[in-house]
């Protein structure tokens, strides 16, 4: 229930019971406190009065004058009633109040001379009393001495304290409430000011950043955090933007070459020919366009995160189906295609996405190399890690250009021959697909050398009786 109520109420509820349950606490040990004190301060005068009647016993020798002076000692001390006892069973001399009934017999007696007994009694006509009992030795008989008082006061002294506590209790906890809703505001207030502060910050204003004024306290490590959170999202969103904007970029160029095309074809009349040329030409486009679109998807649903059906792939198997599709490309462009050591083994992961990062691999190789140049595709397994290298002796590629070959939309058209077209996503969609199976890529390249490329997975050795 109390978690539909607003922090700052949740934190004064749980304040004020904290703050009662303390108050409970204290008052019970206070009530305990005074209870345990007057009843001390009773039997302390209980001893005293006892410890008098045993002086007066020992000075007299006289019976009879040992009584005379017990009775006046009596009538001069009323708050306390007094007997005392011959060997605790005759009453030998009593209060004038308790003449008739006398005090009662001690529940547990003093068992030596000089013992002392406290407990707590009812006296008939008199009430609930402390009672002090003590065995005496005298040279006449042995006596039980008895003294009493009552505890009236000191129930009323108690039900005062309790009734203080009772008034006094539930305003000093509203108090508190107050004062901790209060507190409560007040250490909820930067919170509030974040969240307004926060509020204000939408797509269009994601460089604006949170006020820190104590950045060593909660507050500002989560006013930090938020940033750092803010500073993520800006980032992602100036990637998408981009992305948005290479995209746009790339999907135009072909779509105005083919309008272009398209009209010029169209101003005048024509022969089968010309027609059948710009239609070719047109295809091409289309086929780069659709290449673009398979690419752009692909790269969707990695940065969605999308996690493919990984399973366990014999990856040896996949690089020859990657050479047999690339084979009729070899042939027609010139490379030779060169498979060496295809080492059989296993890896946890995706067919159809590893079966792409060896297409496109070799696909750079052979498109970027010289008519009667060499490909060479080698599969190893060393220490529990495949390593699928890719090797041409082409143009290679200058060093400056290296660090920012898995940037997306990004071409070395410069100094690459003219005769086919790249979009440019072909190599983050490898980093891509092999990050995503835990592996790494790494590219070497000197100019007029050629390229080597070298992608590293988690793998085992395969049984080739189970295939």
């Amino acid at each position: 229930m109390t978690a539909r109520l607003p922090i700052r109420w949740r934190l004064t509820l749980w304040y004020g019971a904290v703050l009662a349950a303390v108050l409970i606490i204290f008052a019970g040990a206070v009530d305990l406190l005074m209870a345990r004190v007057l009843q001390r301060r009773t039997d302390h005068n209980l001893e005293h009065q006892v410890a008098v009647i045993e002086e007066q016993i020992e000075r007299m020798r006289d019976a009879a004058t040992l009584r005379e002076h017990l009775a006046s000692f009596f009538r001069s001390h009323p708050a306390f009633e007094m007997q005392v006892s011959e060997a605790g069973d005759r009453a030998w001399l009593r209060s004038e109040r308790i003449a008739e009934v006398g005090l009662p017999r001690p529940s547990s007696p003093p068992k030596a001379p000089g013992e002392e007994v406290y407990e707590d009694v009812v006296v008939a006509g008199i009430g609930r009393a402390r009672m002090c009992s003590k065995w005496i030795e005298t040279p006449h008989a042995s006596l039980l001495v008895q003294a009493t008082m009552g505890t009236d006061i000191n129930r009323e002294h108690l039900g005062e304290l309790r009734s203080v506590f009772a008034a006094t209790g539930p305003v000093l906890l509203l108090a508190a409430l107050g004062c901790g809703y209060l507190l409560a505001s007040k250490a909820l207030a930067p919170v509030e000011r974040l969240a307004a502060e926060a509020d204000q910050i939408t797509v269009s204003r994601l460089d604006h950043r949170l006020a820190t004024p104590n950045p060593d306290d909660e507050l500002g490590r989560l006013a930090r955090t938020l940033n750092g959170m803010i500073a993520r999202l800006e980032r992602s969103f100036e990637k998408i933007q981009r992305f948005t904007a290479d995209a746009a970029h790339e999907l135009r160029t072909p779509l105005a070459a083919m309008r272009s095309e398209a009209e010029v074809t169209l101003l005048a009349d024509r022969d089968p020919a010309e027609y059948r040329r710009t239609l070719e030409s047109m295809l091409e486009e289309i086929e780069h366009l659709t290449q673009l679109t398979d690419d752009l998807l692909t790269l969707c649903r990695e940065d969605a995160q999308v996690r493919p059906s990984f399973e366990d792939t014999r990856l040896d198997e996949v690089v020859l189906e990657a050479l047999a599709t690339m084979a009729p490309v070899a042939d027609k462009l010139g490379p030779r295609l060169v498979a060496e050591d295809l080492t059989p083994c296993v890896v946890h992961g995706d067919h159809d996405q590893l079966h792409r990062v060896a297409v496109n691999l070799i696909d750079n190789a052979v498109k970027y190399n010289a008519a009667g140049g060499r490909v060479e595709v080698s599969l190893a397994l060393e220490d529990g890690q495949a390593r699928l290298t890719v090797a041409d002796d082409g143009i290679g590629i200058p060093s400056e250009h290296l660090p920012k070959l898995f940037k997306r939309f990004y071409r070395v058209d410069a100094a690459r021959p003219r005769r086919f077209t790249s979009t440019g996503l072909g190599l983050p969609i490898c980093r891509s697909i092999v990050q995503s199976h835990g592996g790494s890529i790494e590219i070497r390249s000197e100019p007029g050398e050629g390229t080597r490329v070298v992608v590293s997975l988690a793998a085992r050795p395969a049984h080739l009786g189970n295939g």
